[in-house]
């Protein structure tokens, strides 16, 4: 960084601070007390240190009672202090309490019984960690999957071989599956196909999914590099945690994975996409994509076959209002457009819209669109950052390809 212009010039203020920008040349006239004090709060406030939580302890505290005042094991709070969870504390003993997801290993730790402790895959796990060995040592620490930063680093995923072009697997079968054409328009005969890997039973009649569907599929398998996107489940009757207005039964939602790339990954690229609903399930081995008429998201902390656990990245909550407050959506990039264009398969061009009324309400509670969830309301971050990968298509999902130069909206409008 350049010298301040003036920095020769300062009668010994920040003498005792490092020199650096945060620091800088302060005139004659200020106090040296005053100047002291600032950079010494903004040293502070720069400090990568500053983010832990720390906790003093207080005359009779006991780490029991610590980790549960922070929803945290005992057994992590203790490692985490290099401690044992009947040690003795002392007043004013500072102990740094470990993030949300961070665990540690304990004596006769292994990763298998790690992962069936937080239900979780040992390969999710390995793949979190970056373990290529399965030894673990006493004292280790891990992240359970859906919790590291890193698996939402930039990386470009690579073009397709063919956009519009979606290789699916479902069950023992896979397809290469032309959903999309050159010009965005959703082709019929791939609409078919698709309906047909959705059907929950193989003898099942074939039913049409939502077009729109189909356009929200091809976009995430030509931003993940025409990667296979595994159905994990499309069409479903209602039924245990499935009402009748889940978008399962309506043909406009699917359960997705995408061969390597983590479900963190995946879920950040559709919450980024207007008029479409995303679930996130750091515990369990699917992404929640949806066609809908308002952008939503949520975050799921149940495991397979369990009754769901709402909360934010940072885990499960209880109260709707703090996670309004904690989970704000994204800037805006693509949008899922309502209006779609058919290709027939002698050619002809069929122009289909989404009906409102043949749409689930978003208010009502279902497992693909909780109350829970939330909407959009035309709050949005700052970040433009996009995580696992830059190359957007920023085009209206279903539209025209000639909207490719065209600045998507800043925010959604409410429906």
């Amino acid at each position: 960084m350049s010298r301040p212009a003036n920095e020769g010039e300062n009668d010994g203020t920040c003498a005792t601070a490092p020199r650096s920008a945060y620091c800088p040349a302060v005139p004659n006239r200020w106090s040296v007390a005053l100047s002291l004090a600032l950079c010494g709060l903004l040293l502070l406030l720069a400090s990568p240190s500053s983010a832990e939580r720390v906790h003093t302890v207080r005359q009779g505290q006991t780490l029991a009672q610590i980790a549960r005042r922070y929803r945290v094991e005992v057994d992590d709070l203790a490692a985490a202090n290099r401690l044992r969870r009947t040690s003795t504390l002392r007043p004013g003993q500072e102990l740094t309490v470990p993030s949300q997801g961070e665990i540690y290993v304990r004596q006769g730790d292994s990763l298998t019984e790690i992962a069936a402790r937080h239900r979780v895959s040992v390969e999710d796990l390995q793949r979190t960690n970056r373990l290529r060995r399965t030894n673990l040592r006493v004292g280790q620490k891990l992240l359970l999957p859906g919790f590291s930063p890193d698996e939402q680093a930039d990386r470009d995923w690579g073009e397709p071989r063919s956009a519009g072009v979606v290789t699916l697997v479902r069950r023992d079968e896979r397809r290469s599956i032309a959903l999309v054409d050159g010009d965005g328009r959703v082709r019929r005969e791939g609409l078919r196909e698709l309906g047909a890997l959705m059907l929950k039973n193989e003898d099942d009649a074939v039913r049409e999914p939502n077009p729109r569907l189909a356009a929200l599929l091809a976009h995430l398998s030509d931003h993940f590099g025409g990667r296979a996107i595994t159905l994990v489940s499309g069409f479903r009757e209602a039924g245990g945690y499935t009402r009748e207005s889940s978008r399962h039964t309506k043909g406009r939602a699917v359960d997705i994975r995408i061969q390597g790339v983590p479900h963190r990954a995946i879920w950040e690229v559709c919450r980024r996409i207007g008029h479409a609903g995303c679930g996130f399930y750091p515990r369990s081995t699917f992404v929640h994509v949806d066609a809908r008429l308002r952008r939503t998201q949520w975050v799921d902390w149940s495991g397979p076959g369990q009754s769901p656990r709402y909360g934010t990245l940072r885990g499960p909550v209880r109260r709707r209002s703090s996670r309004s407050r904690s989970m704000p959506f994204p800037r805006l990039r693509s949008d899922l457009a309502m209006e779609i264009t058919i290709v027939e398969p002698d050619g002809s061009l069929t122009p289909w819209t989404d009906a409102p009324e043949e749409e689930p309400q978003d208010t009502e509670v279902e497992p693909d669109a909780p109350d829970e969830a939330i909407e959009d309301d035309g709050s949005t971050t700052d970040d433009d950052t996009l995580p696992g990968g830059t190359s957007w298509l920023p085009f209206r999902l279903g539209g025209s390809r000639s909207a490719t130069r065209e600045e998507a909206p800043a925010a959604e409008s409410a429906d």
